[in-house]
């Protein structure tokens, strides 16, 4: 299990998310998720978020997210950061987006 270095708590629920930017909007995206990233990390539930730009595949950058559990995923999938910055305009710039979840 990860453990959150500031605030002590247990990751028991893992994300990762494959984006895939079009063609010419990398830097965009990039720049997007530097703020995305400061907000979620800000949310009670949220244990690290962290991405990293070239993925393992050609075009792809691989957002990290823990949280506490499951439940405060959902909070950070419905929080107003992630429908300002994620939804209205990182994910119109990818042409491909996939997320996984996992227990841990």
């Amino acid at each position: 299990m990860t453990e959150d270095k500031t605030a002590g708590q247990t990751a028991h629920f893992m994300a990762l998310a494959h984006y895939y930017p079009a063609a010419g909007n990398e830097a965009q995206v990039l720049e997007l998720l530097v703020e995305l990233t400061e907000a979620s990390r800000r949310e009670a539930g949220n244990v690290s978020y962290d991405f990293y730009a070239p993925g393992s595949n050609a075009g792809e950058i691989l957002i990290v997210e823990r949280y506490v559990d499951a439940d405060a995923f959902t909070v950070h999938r419905e929080s107003e950061h992630f429908a300002a910055i994620g939804k209205a305009k990182i994910i119109p710039l990818l042409d491909n987006r996939v997320v996984e979840e996992f227990a841990i």
